[in-house]
């Protein structure tokens, strides 16, 4: 298995799979927030910076995925930002249950974006955040939106560790290969 996922980051099918996955759920989250009135609150955009992280991974890779220094990069980078995206979501969720119990809590009145990054200034229509956290203001059988990101972006974690374990996998000699 670990042979076969090898090759196939190797593949610019797997990295255009990769990166369509994420703009669809990026595109997903703009129709939630512009046809539905949903709107993202901090963490939220946070989850969409990683999704964006996940696309950069992608597209790194696209590049040429046969050279082994794009693919690394584009491998540290899908993992880094599918890490991110579990905490962030995690985190989210924590706050949804802290406020659904009576809690108090409050988002912080300014993004700080990996590196430094004003993504809230170059692109304020998917990354600036105008809701409240904790708010759960859509569910699909019975999970909010938080847990369903969350079990995206670790079914993502899991993908770049198996491709990253796969790189170290040592190629039997095949003379018919």
């Amino acid at each position: 298995m670990l042979s076969s996922l090898a090759k196939w980051s190797k593949q610019r099918s797997a990295w255009l799979v990769l990166a369509l996955s994420a703009t669809v759920l990026l595109g997903l989250a703009l129709y939630f927030q512009y046809q539905m009135n949903l709107q993202p609150c901090m963490l939220c955009v946070y989850a969409r910076a990683a999704l964006t992280g996940v696309i950069f991974a992608a597209l790194i890779a696209l590049i040429s995925p046969t050279n082994g220094f794009l693919r690394w990069i584009a491998l540290l980078t899908f993992i880094a930002s599918s890490v991110w995206g579990v905490l962030i979501t995690q985190e989210h969720i924590g706050v949804e249950e802290l406020v659904q119990s009576g809690g108090l809590y409050t988002c912080s009145l300014f993004p700080e974006f990996p590196l430094g990054l004003p993504l809230d200034k170059w692109f304020p229509e998917i990354f600036n955040p105008t809701g409240m956290c904790g708010d759960i203001a859509w569910r699909f059988m019975d999970l909010s939106m938080p847990v369903w990101t969350r079990v995206i972006f670790v079914v993502y974690t899991l993908l770049s560790l198996m491709l990253i374990f796969s790189q170290f996998k040592k190629k039997k000699y095949n003379p018919y290969d």
